[in-house]
């Protein structure tokens, strides 16, 4: 199954992409939510991540933003989506509960339709006092009539996060999760984008349920990361890059 990690800045990336290239966009951006005010936002040390993440992997670039900032960006990667995803495409954004009120009508606004809200129950909560998340959330979003390709999804989907001691990026999703996701938005053969690469999660599922996969990635130790991930998941499946 082809795939391919292009380092540089999505939105740039994007610009050079075809029309109606990308059957789904599946991506997992910064949160910069790790504080209350926008003030705090922009200078917090580690924005909600665990201490041995941010001690292990140092920080993640542009989880410093405010608002403004994110929303701007996920605006903007948007309005280009809207032009390289197929009309029966989809695309699912990650976030938090505390980004949700001012991500999903920013992303509406360039013209698409807020379609479901993806729960991810990652099965025990985490750290914290009162009520403490055991949940992230998934925004999903189409551009015309949508198709999907899988019926047997919920939009509740549980699967344990990442153990600390296997993660390669401080954000990284499981792949399983991952590969529920795509199965639903993407055909057979065909082709996801994930603007957000990291450590290529998403591309490693795309392998494992027969889809094709291109990521970006601005940091280039990442992106070595994420070819080798993907390399060995297509190994594993007996396929050839």
């Amino acid at each position: 199954m082809a795939f391919e990690i292009k380092h540089g800045d999505c939105l740039e990336v994007m610009r050079g992409m075809a029309d109606n290239s990308v059957d789904a966009i599946v991506m997992d951006p910064p949160y910069c939510a790790g504080a209350v005010s926008e003030a705090q936002r922009t200078r917090a040390a580690g924005q909600g991540l665990r201490s041995e993440n941010i001690s292990r992997f140092g920080w993640f670039t542009g989880d410093n933003m405010g608002t403004a900032g994110l929303v701007f960006l996920l605006r903007a990667i948007t309005f280009e989506a809207t032009r390289i995803v197929k009309p029966s495409g989809s695309m699912v954004v990650f976030c938090d509960w505390r980004m949700f009120a001012s991500i999903q009508p920013a992303i509406e606004s360039a013209g698409v339709r807020f379609q479901n809200l993806i729960v991810w129950d990652k099965g025990h909560m985490g750290l914290g006092t009162g009520f403490r998340a055991r949940h992230e959330l998934a925004l999903h979003f189409t551009f015309g009539a949508p198709q999907y390709h899988d019926k047997g999804t919920a939009n509740v989907i549980v699967s344990k996060r990442v153990n600390h001691t296997e993660r390669q990026h401080q954000t990284q999703k499981p792949v399983d999760l991952m590969e529920q996701i795509t199965k639903v938005v993407a055909p057979i053969d065909g082709l996801v984008l994930d603007p957000f690469c990291g450590s290529g999660s998403t591309g490693v599922a795309c392998m494992n349920v027969g889809r094709k996969f291109i990521g970006i990635e601005r940091e280039a130790e990442y992106v070595a990361i994420a070819e080798a991930r993907i390399v060995e998941a297509q190994r594993q499946l007996g396929l050839f890059a």
